[in-house]
């Protein structure tokens, strides 16, 4: 047999767990950066809507929030459409704020930014 290549059934357990952590560091290598950040702004942005709808976080403050975190991402469309929906939202949240709009019409209006968000994202 060719050296180069791991004989499994001589190097035992050991070899196997090296592979084995061997493939999962290639899978995570392997995932994009881009992604990686998406995941991680999602998580970020469930939390912190969370908080925002619980009152303990301003609206505009977690849409504000959310334009920065957006900005650092990588490029890419799906940024470029949050980005261009959180500025409707940050908007719309200071007019709620400001008194211009009352809680309904700022929760309307949020639900049909959101909804069409989602259906330019699929």
């Amino acid at each position: 047999m060719n050296p180069r290549f791991l004989n499994l059934d001589r190097k035992g357990p050991g070899a196997i767990a090296a592979l084995a952590a061997s493939l999962a560091v290639l899978a995570v290598a392997c995932s994009s950066p881009r992604e990686n950040s998406l995941d991680e702004f999602a998580r970020w942005h469930d939390s912190a809507k969370a908080q925002a709808q619980a009152g303990a976080l301003m609206w505009s403050e977690f849409y504000k929030q959310s334009f920065d975190r957006l900005t650092a991402l990588p490029p890419s469309i799906q940024q470029d459409t949050r980005l261009e929906n959180t500025v409707l939202l940050l908007s719309t949240a200071r007019k709620y704020e400001a008194s211009e709009i009352t809680a309904l019409q700022f929760n309307a209006e949020r639900e049909s930014i959101e909804t069409q968000l989602q259906a330019r994202l699929r």
